[in-house]
């Protein structure tokens, strides 16, 4: 039994391949979503599969199908649309298309940059070769006796500990390496661990692993330990979008289906390994060569990832089973580097102030500020630390996924194709600027806030982020969309002569919601802060933005639509990714984790939902300020007009 899919829009960057048409088996006990997923084609999906959210829109061409428990026959003269995760093949063969909109993608612009001060090079994790002379009938020493005697004097350790996997390689290390091996040493909690031996010299493929566990993406890069150097970089969305967007959606998904061996598998096997898998291809590098892996993440994150089930998190008092920091042994873990390699989280506060959060802090130095300052961190968690006198506190807010470009109509996380600047000419045209050059194929989170500013400043846009329908129709921009049965507004961006999908790329109503509501949380997360301290955005001298979001966007829009609070732009600093930075930092620098281990003790978190004013700020900030100023747009993507 035969499924013929074919593809519809641009190539399939998910499957990294032009093939259009892919056949597999059928099996009738599996949905048409878990079918693909098989392959290693993804759909969007954030209901768990119950068909509510309809975003696993696909066409069916021609067999006979199963949707729910009702049969149907499709023919080629009349084809239908139906859920992916709702439909199965019920006949010996069939034939469906997949609409480029349906699918998530697998790669992107990889927002993997940071910027970095002055650190030294020391990693916790070093390679020694070393010749261990054979024992003799006069000093018949054990030979672990004598390789730890060898490494006391090579190391500066006092001691070190030799794990009962390792011993069982040893043996065969020595006879294949003819009595030289290599031997790897780890630290974790101030104490050195032999973590492989290998024979002969290997000491020139000395890897890591530095990665963002992100809510909506993963982004990894691979480090040579010893030069400090980062080889390569990629990312991944985490295929536990397909579950549930937000965190607190997957503590419900847990919750009631039981299911947090699927979480585990979907951040490990679906995303983390993969990305892992690519970079070893493309760098030509071992698996059993990387040796060391930091995590920096979300605390429910890390939770997930490592299998633990996090619903105290999701209720009161919110506490985490763990705060770590931890390390564990890679084939505990599940990580497809070496198997007795360490995988390490980076420590957190509370439930909801992360290990990515301790990374921004120590990268950014925040923690030694004696002026006002504040740090936020812009993403699917908001989260907002705010720093006095070297005093941290810290409050999260759930933004969601929509400045990813995740759950928006025609939504696309930043890469080759989307939409990343908007803005409108003197004559209100509409101009855009697509990465990569060429047509659009979507919009990303940076290009919502382009339009929305710009839409404020030319009267398109009310403060409620509605549109001006007489204007909308006068520009001629006008769109309709349907979702959830509803007739929605929107405007077009890229017609249908700009556009690589097969309709024009818009924006609607209800996607401008998404990104007011986001923007609401944080900014009133900020105001309470504030309250708490007794200032205002007067008082802050120095104000961090962090988080692969924030690294994009222009910071004179997301003032004027209020994601930004009215502080000078000369006291804003962009640091990037400081959560992938932070990851990095642990896998060079000797005493990082210990830094972040103090800095984690001293952060008070504020719980936002039981502070009186949130809900009123809240409120308050989900509407548009004034109009706007005119602002230029900035980039080296293709531009267009029409």
């Amino acid at each position: 039994m035969k499924m013929i899919i074919t593809f519809s829009g641009m190539e399939l960057s998910s499957l990294k391949t032009n093939v259009q048409e892919i056949e597999l088996e059928n099996r009738h006990d599996k949905a048409i979503i878990d079918l693909a997923k098989n392959q290693g084609i993804f759909l969007k999906s954030s209901c768990g599969g119950k068909g509510k959210c309809g975003r696993c829109m696909i066409n069916l061409i021609e067999g006979r199908f199963l949707i729910r428990d009702k049969e149907i026959v499709v023919s080629r003269s009349d084809p239908r649309k139906a859920l992916a995760c709702i439909t199965r093949v019920s006949g010996d063969h069939a034939r469906i298309e997949i609409p480029q909109d349906s699918l998530i993608e697998a790669s992107g612009k990889i927002i993997d940059d940071f910027v970095l001060g002055s650190y030294a090079i020391d990693p916790p994790t070093k390679k020694h070769c070393l010749h261990i002379p054979e024992a003799t009938l006069d000093n018949p020493t054990a030979d672990c006796i004598r390789i730890k005697a060898q490494l006391l004097k090579r190391a500066d350790i006092r001691k070190v500990h030799f794990p009962l996997p390792i011993l069982r390689k040893l043996p065969e290390a020595l006879a294949h390496g003819h009595q030289t091996i290599t031997v790897t040493l780890g630290r974790a909690h101030d104490s050195w661990s032999i973590i492989d031996v290998e024979p002969a010299d290997t000491t020139s493929a000395h890897y890591g692993a530095a990665f963002d566990i992100g809510t909506t993406t993963v982004v990894a890069a691979l480090i040579d330990i010893d030069k400090g150097e980062i080889i390569g970089k990629s990312s991944l969305y985490n295929r536990q979008i397909t579950v549930a967007e937000d965190v607190v959606s997957r503590i419900s998904f847990i919750q009631s289906q039981k299911e947090i061996d699927l979480l585990k598998s979907l951040v490990i096997d679906d995303t983390v390994n993969p990305i892992i898998r690519h970079l070893c291809n493309e760098y030509r590098v071992k698996h059993q060569d990387i040796k060391r892996a930091v995590l920096s993440g979300n605390t429910i994150m890390m939770h997930m990832l490592l299998g633990v089930n996090p619903q105290g998190i999701g209720k009161a008092p919110f506490q985490p089973v763990t705060k770590g920091p931890d390390a564990f042994p890679a084939s505990e873990v599940g990580f497809e580097i070496a198997p007795h390699g360490m995988v390490e989280l980076i420590p957190s506060v509370s439930g909801y102030i992360g290990g990515d959060i301790i990374s921004d802090i120590y990268v950014s130095r925040l923690h030694e500020d004696d002026e006002l300052s504040v740090l936020i961190d812009i993403g699917t968690n908001g989260e907002i630390v705010m720093c006095e006198n070297r005093k941290l506190v810290a409050c999260s807010t759930a933004a969601g996924p929509a400045f990813e470009g995740y759950g928006l109509y025609h939504g696309r996380k930043a890469g080759k194709g989307a939409i990343e600047r908007v803005s409108f000419d003197k004559h209100n045209n509409v101009v855009f600027e697509v990465i990569g050059g060429g047509q659009a194929s979507g919009i990303c989170g940076t290009g919502m806030i382009d339009f929305i500013a710009e839409g404020l400043r030319i009267g398109l846009l009310n403060r409620s982020g509605k549109f001006n329908t007489e204007l909308l129709e006068e520009l001629k921009l006008n769109y309709q969309i349907q979702e959830n049965g509803k007739n929605i507004k929107a405007c077009v961006i890229a017609s249908n002569d700009f556009s690589e999908i097969e309709e024009p790329v818009v924006i609607s109503e209800l996607d401008i919601s998404k990104i007011l509501l986001a923007k609401a949380a944080l900014y009133a997360g900020m105001k309470i802060l504030l309250k708490l301290h007794n200032k205002t955005w007067h008082d802050v001298k120095r104000f961090v933005l962090t988080g692969g979001f924030a690294k994009n966007i222009n910071l004179h829009n997301a003032v004027s639509i209020g994601l930004l609070p009215p502080i000078p732009e000369d006291r804003i600093e962009v640091i990037g990714n400081g959560s992938l930075a932070g990851a990095y930092l642990a896998l060079v620098e000797p005493n990082a984790i210990e830094v972040m281990t103090e800095i984690s003790s001293k952060v008070d978190f504020i719980e936002l939902n039981m502070h009186e004013d949130f809900q009123s700020c809240f409120v308050d900030a989900l509407f548009l300020p004034g109009r706007a100023k005119p602002s230029s747009t900035t980039g080296n993507s293709s531009t267009s007009r029409f």
